[in-house]
């Protein structure tokens, strides 16, 4: 495990969720748990529970500087607005201002992955964007879908 990387698990933001529903965003979240602490420092809906969860990014990133972070989903959305930091994203929701002032190193050092729920969030990334895969198969991506990849990035990077 690498303490200078910086793992945010998606957080738990349905206000009527099913029984389904919570059942399944628990095990995914014991699933992505697991194979990101590989990686580096996790962080899981615990950690966000009754935050503000970009304030509780934001303040995390100031005082543990990281070498690199990595999200998931609605917090992979939370870490757009960082231009100096190297970042993969795992299924982020794109809006059109993550893409406006976008530097050549900003995009150099942000890798992302989309699955096929995120087909149009993909789409928007790339027009700024060139480290993308999207992954038109898989509807919802795990951590351990692209943990070679994000091994390899790190690894090289």
């Amino acid at each position: 495990m690498d303490t200078d990387i910086l793992i945010f698990l998606d957080y738990w933001d349905n206000d009527s969720p099913t029984r389904d529903a919570q059942l399944g965003f628990q095990f995914a979240q014991l699933d992505n748990e697991a194979y990101a602490s590989e990686l580096g420092e996790v962080y899981t809906n615990d950690f966000f529970y009754q935050k503000n969860p970009a304030e509780a990014v934001r303040r995390e990133i100031e005082q543990r500087p990281p070498r690199w972070v990595i999200g998931l989903e609605n917090s992979a959305t939370l870490l757009m607005p960082y231009r100096n930091l190297k970042r993969i994203l795992i299924n982020p929701t794109i809006s059109e201002a993550d893409l406006e002032g976008v530097t050549a190193e900003t995009v150099a050092n942000t890798y992302a992955f989309f699955s096929s729920a995120y087909q149009a969030d993909y789409e928007r990334y790339s027009t700024a964007y060139q480290n993308a895969a999207y992954y038109p198969a898989t509807r919802i991506l795990f951590i351990d879908d692209v943990l070679p990849a994000i091994q390899a990035i790190i690894d090289e990077n």
